[in-house]
């Protein structure tokens, strides 16, 4: 078995088998005659066609996990890694000028700092959305990420950015 393959268990198999010889069954049917939930049938046929499995019992076996993503290397990172970087050093400089400025400098070190602080979580949220639109091999969630950089503001920045790095390139080329 290759390492594109991936071992089904004997009820995908059922499942796929069922499927593959009376395509007309709902999959209330083919839970029936295999002995499974119609969940997990769902589940079974919304991974793979019952084409896709081989006579040892392998299926293709993406290594993001979704089947219908894109390579790495196809998904373009646009501009939001490099904004949430200039958004994270924007809310420091603000932070920066409310601790060291007088008091109209930190006026608007106040201002820098709350509204790099909101944009933080919405600039997220549209890399978020640009990689699930793409089909890219990480998707962050698109709820989670952003509410965590607007409790934790830079931290959470900084923490989904290492999560996405981990998981996939910034695609920033120098």
């Amino acid at each position: 078995m290759s390492a594109e393959r991936k071992k089904l268990t004997p009820t995908q198999q059922a499942i796929l088998h069922k499927a593959s010889e009376n395509p007309d069954w709902s999959n209330t049917k083919i839970a029936d005659s295999v002995g499974c939930s119609s969940s997990h049938v769902s589940r079974t046929l919304n991974k793979w066609e019952p084409e896709e499995m081989d006579d040892d019992g392998t299926v293709p076996d993406p290594s993001s996990g979704y089947t219908d993503s894109i390579p790495e290397d196809e998904v373009d990172s646009g501009i939001y890694p490099v904004a949430i970087l200039a958004v994270s050093l924007g809310w420091i400089l603000g932070v920066g000028m409310m601790v060291a400025g007088t008091d109209s400098i930190f006026l608007l070190g106040m201002f820098v700092a709350f509204g790099t602080w909101l944009a933080l979580p919405v600039v997220i949220a549209l890399d978020a959305i640009s990689l699930h639109n793409q089909k890219a091999p990480f998707r962050p969630n698109r709820i989670v990420w952003p509410a965590v950089s607007l409790v934790l503001g830079v931290i959470g920045g900084v923490g989904y950015l290492a999560t996405r790095v981990s998981n996939l390139s910034l695609g920033i080329s120098s």
